[in-house]
């Protein structure tokens, strides 16, 4: 009996020690685990921080593209390229974005619009663009390159200071300049002409179909003059289409014919009375049987920046007159948008004449004795970038409100 008691407490013991064994390796291969799990911890590179999307800065533009970028695939009525040079400054669209808007964010003047346009060839319609679309932007270029090529930049030669007994002199900083309009509006915007009825050199036809009377450019067509009538190759002319007459809006009197800048064609050959030609520049479709007035070409304007505009202002002693059409006839216009006024050359208007758009607010108030104290609503300004003997073309450059057919204006 003590024999087998003997038997039990061995046996006892020694399944005690074995499970202290077992106790001991399971926590040396989790302690060599853990210290495994550390080493490769500590041997694996750093995970990269992804930076956090930083606020947009006005004016300022996208960093340039390291290397070349391949957009990625992505719905767009627009035939995107698939990828973007090293070098680009790329904006990705996104949900809500237009061109006037990415003017206004990178050039800080969203009538810029054109020249981001202009570096985006494969978008036909500058209305339409889609999110994931690629958008290059382009650095800011006041003026066309032709005028650059043309123009040496003229010397900056500092005004004269007095020397300063020590330390080197401080120049004011220049004014800055920003243009007021682009080729797109210089040679496709409208103006009212009383010269019409005089125009007689036209489109007759062109050389496909004699039946095809909408062209574009590239397009071969025929004119009703040639060399008996002075017309050589070179010629370059204008191409207009006649809308309709003008009224001014309060009188009522005729101010004239409307007619639009449809492009530019370029004689190629002359026959004795008819010339053969081909169009270089379309705004729109031109039409067999529009007119055509010798080509001028145009300096892009420019201004610097004025002091905001005072939209509490009353009516000064300056010049008035009244916005008499808004382009498409439509019926109120605001910023960005293209006017004419009933004031010209005639008057006193240049290129770069900037107008303050108000409508007298005395409306409602007859009878009061009251009327003529109420102060007017100060709508907007006007740039004016095209002027003819007695009426102007601009564009809305500022808006606090919608502008009409029948609006004052007042000249800065």
């Amino acid at each position: 009996m003590a024999r087998i008691s003997l038997k039990v407490l061995l046996g006892f013991i020694v399944c005690f020690l074995l499970v202290l064994q077992g106790i001991s390796l399971a926590q040396d291969e989790q302690t060599q685990e853990q210290t495994q799990t550390q080493t490769e911890e500590a041997q694996q590179p750093a995970a990269e921080e992804t930076p956090e999307e930083q606020p947009a800065v006005a004016g300022v533009l996208p960093t340039p593209l390291e290397a070349e970028m391949v957009v990625a695939e992505h719905w767009s009525k627009n035939p995107y390229p698939r990828t973007v040079g090293a070098g680009s400054r790329v904006h990705i669209v996104e949900k809500g974005d237009t061109l006037w808007d990415l003017a206004q964010r990178y050039y800080t003047n969203p009538l810029l619009w054109p020249q981001i346009w202009e570096a985006n060839s494969y978008i036909p319609n500058a209305h339409w663009i889609y999110p994931g679309d690629p958008i290059v932007i382009p650095p800011l270029t006041p003026v066309t390159e032709e005028q650059l090529a043309e123009t040496p930049a003229p010397a900056i030669v500092p005004e004269e200071v007095p020397t300063a007994p020590t330390g080197p002199s401080i120049l004011p900083p220049a004014k800055r300049e920003y243009p007021i309009a682009l080729d797109l509006d210089l040679y496709c915007s409208g103006f009212v002409t009383k010269d019409a009825d005089n125009w007689n050199v036209k489109i007759i036809g062109n050389e496909e179909n004699v039946q095809r009377i909408s062209l574009a450019q590239l397009d071969i067509v025929y004119i009703n003059r040639g060399e008996a009538e002075g017309v050589s190759p070179g010629d370059e002319f204008t191409i207009v289409h006649k809308l309709r007459e003008i009224d001014h809006p309060i009188d009522l009197h005729t101010l004239g014919d409307y007619v639009v800048q449809r492009g530019r064609l370029k004689v190629v050959a002359t026959q004795e009375h008819t010339s053969t030609a081909q169009i270089t520049y379309s705004c729109d479709s031109t039409l067999v049987g529009d007119f055509l007035i010798p080509f001028q070409p145009r300096e892009v304007p420019v201004f610097t920046e004025y002091p905001p505009i005072d939209r509490y202002s009353s009516e000064g002693p300056n010049l008035k007159g009244y916005l008499v059409f808004t382009k498409d006839d439509l019926g109120s216009v605001g910023l960005g948008h293209e006017v004419l006024i009933d004031l010209g050359a005639k008057d006193g208007i240049a290129v770069g004449t900037r107008l303050v758009l108000y409508r007298p607010n005395s409306k409602g108030y007859e009878g009061t004795g009251f009327e003529k104290d109420i102060p007017r609503r100060v709508l907007g300004e006007m740039v004016v970038f095209s002027v003819q003997d007695t009426t102007s073309t601009g564009r809305v450059i500022q808006s606090f409100d919608f502008v009409k057919v029948g609006d004052r204006v007042e000249v800065r």
